[in-house]
């Protein structure tokens, strides 16, 4: 009797891990959901069906103009990268790691 009840904790156990690790299908960084579209195409797909058609390949070298920023007649990586989501950290930046527990005051002021 005590092995049945044990693999009956255990697959209540194991349900309940599953429903909680299941994705909510919620953007994780705001927004949509959805990917910005690539500078690039955005740039050469002048209709926004996201196929670049006959007509816009032979346009595509004044469509690729509009993305140099600095006018040097050179794309860099950054003028050709999409523009970062809200709430995402800046250039290089790394998000602050979270304090070991070792390194929190417990006399501390709430927030601190």
């Amino acid at each position: 009797m005590k092995k049945y009840f044990a693999l009956f904790v255990f697959g209540i156990a194991m349900s309940a891990f599953v429903a909680m690790a299941q994705d909510d299908a919620k953007p994780r960084h705001g927004g949509d959901g959805k990917r910005p579209t690539p500078p690039i195409m955005a740039a050469l797909d002048a209709n926004g069906d996201m196929v670049i058609d006959e007509k816009e390949i032979a346009n595509a070298s004044a469509a690729l103009k509009k993305l140099d920023k600095n006018g040097d007649g050179k794309l860099t990586m950054d003028e050709m990268r999409p523009p970062r989501p809200a709430g995402a950290p800046e250039g290089d930046k790394k998000p602050e790691a979270p304090k070991k527990a070792d390194d929190v005051d417990l006399n501390a002021p709430a927030g601190k």
